[in-house]
């Protein structure tokens, strides 16, 4: 595996890995692991079959256009700009969530009010944004590797001292309650132009890459929840390492809740600022500033860590993959789809991904939201 294909699936796993995976074992303990495990595996496959079906819609471009231009290409200007809507408010609301959970570890950490803590963050990470995507690569891949050892150091320590009580319960009757949560900690389809990128067209390799990226990712959510949940049971805190505050050691799942969210809020800020940058002609400064202020202002309103993550991953990240879908079955009826690059399956696999965002969506609508 050459550097590039490496760069690029550390790209998806630092995007995934965030902060997701705090929430996992709170979401996970109200159906059971057993549940949250099968939900994983189904809303995994739809997660590698979404990303494709983005990557089969931006190979047919040779620019790096994000969601809103690659769908509106298919469809029309209108449900172009319905994709805008919901892409800026689910990365926004990913950003918020990201800085919540940096705001509240970094207050923990180093005894800083909320809002000192969010603003620091905001300062120290304004440079590596405004120099670009190279100087986030840069540090990306580094980040992972330490944010990925970081979760298997305090897995495995949980693990040794675990209840199977804590994940044998199993409640039927919430199974799709992580259904919101788990989508957000699966989604990669928002960074499939800067993967792109990152493989110079190469699309022999793009479908590996992303099996490869969200294999890897379950594989460390399963940790992480068995230890969690395994230790704290239903008392889990929504974010998952909080729950440690009380003991001598709770500095370091400090240190580990700000390593597992900071490469995806600098993967996610940058790809909003390219969205506004290079899609709709906004100058650079100002796309900085609109994707920057905004999760900073609101994420100052200390919102529920664990409901944003629903919101978003149950609601709008639903809607975008319909959205997707519909594109990709119209592109589909053009003369020479295909050439570039498909993903196999035809409708059969179109379908299965629908039917899981659609039964995740009514089931967060009716009874999460």
């Amino acid at each position: 595996m050459d550097r590039r294909y490496l760069a690029a699936v550390g790209t998806i796993v630092g995007t995934l890995v965030g902060a997701g995976i705090l929430a996992l074992p709170y979401a996970v303990s109200k159906s059971g692991f057993l549940i949250g495990f099968l939900l994983l595996v189904i809303v995994g496959a739809a997660s590698i079959l979404m990303t494709m079906y983005t990557g089969e819609l931006s190979f047919k471009s040779k620019r790096m256009h994000q969601l809103p231009i690659l769908i509106s290409r298919y469809t029309n200007k209108h449900f172009g700009l319905a994709v805008l809507l919901l892409q800026i408010l689910t990365i926004y609301g990913a950003v918020v969530a990201y800085l919540i959970a940096i705001g509240i570890s970094l207050s923990l950490l180093m005894g800083l009010p909320f809002a000192l803590s969010i603003l620091l963050v905001f300062v120290l990470s304004t440079p590596l944004i405004l120099r670009g995507y190279a100087t986030v690569e840069a540090v990306e891949m580094p980040l992972s590797l330490i944010k990925l050892g970081l979760i298997v150091a305090i897995s495995i320590p949980l693990l040794l001292t675990l209840s199977m009580q804590n994940l044998s319960t199993i409640h039927p009757d919430k199974a799709l309650f992580s259904f919101g949560i788990i989508l957000f900690s699966l989604t990669a389809f928002t960074v499939v132009p800067e993967v792109k990128a990152e493989l110079r067209g190469r699309k022999e390799q793009f479908n590996s890459v992303i099996v490869a990226s969200v294999v890897i990712s379950i594989a460390v959510y399963l940790l992480f929840t068995a230890a969690f949940l395994g230790v704290f049971g239903v008392g889990i805190s929504e974010i998952a390492t909080n729950s440690v505050s009380s003991t001598s050691f709770s500095y370091i799942f400090y240190v580990v809740t700000i390593f597992i969210v900071v490469t995806p809020y600098l993967a996610l800020s940058l790809v909003l600022v390219d969205s506004l940058n290079y899609d709709f002609k906004i100058g650079r400064l100002k796309s900085f500033a609109l994707a920057m202020f905004i999760p900073l202002v609101i994420s100052l309103t200390n919102m529920n860590f664990a409901y944003v993550l629903d919101v978003i991953g149950g609601l709008f990240l639903p809607l975008l993959a319909i959205m997707v879908l519909v594109a990709v079955v119209k592109e589909r009826k053009l003369p020479g789809a295909g050439k570039s690059y498909r993903v196999p399956g035809g409708l059969w696999l179109i379908a299965f991904t629908g039917t899981v965002m659609v039964v995740g969506m009514v089931y967060t609508v009716v009874y999460v939201i």
